[in-house]
């Protein structure tokens, strides 16, 4: 059993990690903490394994920490930024996670743990298909239900995504967000535009009729289309 804690001064951030733990066989999580010095306090009260920190956070950044520590668990860094990755890894980390993170890829974390020298974390291979995900807007981590998805309209770098009550605009490229949606639920119908299938009205000619607008289908993604509705 390896024991774990998760700092992070974002609330949706730490209890989505938090979440994602209990979800692990082999995971015991001790406690989700905001700050640095709450989580020095808990090393020295229990018996820490791993630690799922943040890096920029008020007070004493995550780095700082984990520099600080006369003997460190093993580290896994759960941060917004990327300009981190070599700091991290200088020092060791196990791994390094760009929120959002998926479970997917938290799982890829995990698995570079071991419960000892010779043993490691058996997993599920097949992850419970997800029912909401984090989008950083502005500076929060705001969580959106999948249900609420319209459909995700890609402007370079950042992207819309409609939902049933607002529209959020975030820093992400098109195609992350594809990674992160079921494509179960989910379809790419244009390099620009990705849509909730259940929400789809109909479909006339090379537009689909949505939410009482309707979207271009790029050329080349039409027959998938069809073909995930069970018409080709």
């Amino acid at each position: 059993m390896i024991n774990c804690i998760v700092v992070d001064d974002e609330p949706l951030a730490r209890q989505l990690i938090l979440s994602y733990i209990d979800q692990v066989p082999g995971l015991t999580c001790l406690g989700g903490y905001q700050s640095a010095i709450e989580a020095f306090t808990a090393l020295h009260e229990h018996q820490v394994d791993v630690i799922f920190i943040d890096i920029e956070m008020p007070g004493i950044t995550g780095l700082n920490f984990i520099r600080s520590l006369r003997t460190c668990p093993k580290v896994i860094f759960i941060t917004a930024y990327t300009e981190y990755a070599v700091d991290a890894f200088e020092i060791e980390a196990t791994d390094y996670l760009v929120k959002p993170v998926v479970f997917e890829r938290f799982l890829k974390a995990v698995q570079k743990i071991g419960l000892n020298k010779n043993e490691s974390i058996a997993v599920d291979q097949q992850p419970p298909e997800i029912s909401s995900i984090f989008l950083k807007v502005d500076k929060r981590l705001v969580k959106v239900d999948l249900s609420a998805i319209i459909y995700a309209e890609g402007l370079g770098d950042y992207l819309k995504v409609h939902t049933n009550g607002q529209t959020y605009v975030t820093y992400m490229a098109l195609g992350k967000l594809e990674t992160l949606l079921p494509a179960s639920k989910f379809i790419r119908i244009h390099r620009s535009t990705i849509i909730n299938k259940i929400m789809i009205q109909f479909i006339e000619g090379s537009f689909v009729h949505i939410n009482n607008i309707d979207l271009s289908i790029g050329l080349t993604y039409r027959e998938n289309l069809l073909k995930a509705l069970g018409n080709l």
